[in-house]
C-alpha cells in the first residue's frame, strides 16, 4: 500500500525485533519523564501506509487523508497512555478508528473534507455514519471478530484480509512462523464459533435456535446443493438465519472480503484491492 507520511515497513517485518504488543506496553508505561518516540515512531512506521490508504477512501484528497490518519493515530496513542489502547491488534483497531473519526467529521463542520459520497444527502437525510458502518449482512461477523483475543484478530487481519505472508503477523506478534500458522488456524475456528454464539444470542425466535445445529453442520462441510429441505425452507423465510448462513459460507470462499466488510464497512472492497 502506498501513502503519504511515514514509510511503511511491513515488507521487511521480519527484522522488527519487537512486537506490537511490546511497543504498546512500552507506550503505556510512559510517564512523561522519558521519551515515547521509540514506540510512537515504530507504530507509525508499521501502520501509517495502511491507515492512510483507508483514510484516502474516506476523504476528498491526500491532505484530508493525512489529517484523518494523524487524528486516528493521535487518538489511539492517547488511549494507550490511559491503558485503554490496542495491544496486538493495532492494524484493525487503527482502521476502525479512521472510520469512526470520519463519521465525527460529518457532525463537526468538516463535511467538506469527506469523500463526496459520504457527505450529507439532503434528499434522504442519511449521514456519513450510516454509510460507513458494516452492512447488516456483515454485522454478525463484525461482532464475532471483536470478541476474539487481540492476537487472533491481528493474525486474521494480516494473513486473511491483507494477504501478507505469515512472517509479517509473526513479527508483529513476536512469534515464529510455525506458531503463527497454528494461531491462524485457531483464530479461524474461534471466529466461526463466535459467529454461531452471536447468532444464538441474536436469534429472533426459538425456531432459529432449533436450526442452529443444522446450519453449523451444513456450512461446516461447505453448504450447497445437499442442503436439507427443511433448512432451505427456513432460510427462505428467515433473514437472520439467511445472513448467518452467508457469513458461515464465507469461511470456505471469500473470508478476506467478508472480514474487510465486517470490520471496515465503507470502502472494504477498495481497501482489499489496494
Amino acid at each position: 500500500m502506498k501513502g503519504e507520511g511515514p514509510s511503511n515497513s511491513q515488507d521487511s517485518a521480519g527484522p522488527f525485533g519487537i512486537s506490537d504488543g511490546e511497543l504498546s506496553a512500552e507506550l503505556q508505561k510512559w510517564t512523561g519523564s522519558a521519551s515515547a518516540l521509540h514506540p510512537v515512531g515504530e507504530l507509525l512506521d508499521r501502520h501509517w501506509a495502511a491507515a492512510f490508504t483507508y483514510a484516502r477512501l474516506c476523504t476528498d484528497g491526500p491532505r484530508a487523508a493525512g489529517m484523518l490518519t494523524t487524528a486516528a493515530f493521535t487518538r489511539l496513542f492517547g488511549e494507550s497512555l490511559r491503558q485503554a489502547g490496542p495491544s496486538a491488534a493495532w492494524r484493525p483497531q487503527l482502521l476502525v478508528t479512521v472510520r469512526r473519526i470520519a463519521a465525527e467529521w460529518d457532525t463537526d463542520g468538516r463535511q467538506e473534507l469527506l469523500h463526496p459520497a459520504l457527505r450529507p444527502d439532503p434528499a434522504s437525510g442519511e449521514r456519513a455514519a450510516a454509510r460507513l458502518l458494516p452492512a447488516p449482512g456483515r454485522r454478525l461477523l463484525a461482532r464475532a471478530f471483536q470478541r476474539l483475543p487481540q492476537p487472533s484478530r491481528a493474525v486474521l487481519w494480516h494473513a486473511e484480509v491483507e494477504g501478507e505472508p505469515l512472517s509479517v503477523p509473526a513479527a508483529l506478534l513476536g512469534l515464529d512462523e510455525e506458531s503463527t500458522a497454528v494461531e491462524l488456524g485457531r483464530a479461524r475456528d474461534r471466529l466461526r464459533e463466535e459467529c454461531l454464539q452471536t447468532h444464538r444470542e441474536l436469534a429472533p425466535d426459538a425456531e432459529c435456535g432449533r436450526y442452529l445445529r443444522m446450519l453449523d453442520v451444513t456450512f461446516r462441510r461447505g453448504g450447497g446443493l445437499a442442503m436439507d429441505p427443511d433448512l432451505r425452507g427456513h432460510l427462505d423465510g428467515c433473514g437472520h438465519c439467511a445472513r448467518t448462513a452467508d457469513q458461515l459460507a464465507r469461511f470456505h470462499d471469500g473470508l478476506p472480503l467478508a472480514l474487510a466488510e465486517a470490520v471496515l464497512g465503507w470502502g472494504a472492497a477498495a481497501y482489499l484491492a489496494a
